[in-house]
């Protein structure tokens, strides 16, 4: 629950970008106005900075969990298992975010496109 809250935000903020590329990219193609180099370099920044922002967090969660994680190691958890309980967390954050973040998107461009 702890990790919760120290990913959850930055993560939001991941998706909201994510979505609204998908919205800009969606409205603008075609006959719209084209991206130009200015626009391209601020979404660039803004993308890397969400990304830094997330990776940022999870490296505190990381740090936060390494009295547990160390623990557990003592104990004889095998080190594979420590490392496949991080990757079934990424996997379900991505398998359920994903979707949803495109859902949202396809809505959010829906009024916008005509």
């Amino acid at each position: 629950m702890e990790e919760a809250q120290r990913v959850g935000r930055p993560l939001g903020v991941v998706a909201a970008a994510a979505a609204a590329a998908y919205v800009a990219t969606t409205v603008y193609d075609g006959d719209g106005p084209a991206f130009g180099p200015l626009t391209t370099l601020g979404a660039l920044l803004v993308a890397g900075c969400t990304v830094a922002t997330l990776l940022t967090a999870a490296v505190e969660a990381r740090d936060a969990r390494a009295d547990t994680t160390d623990a557990l190691l003592r104990l004889g958890a095998p080190p594979a298992t420590l490392r496949a309980a991080a990757a079934v967390r990424a996997a379900a954050l991505l398998v359920l975010f994903g979707p949803l973040v495109l859902i949202v998107a396809v809505l959010a461009a829906l009024p916008l496109d005509h």
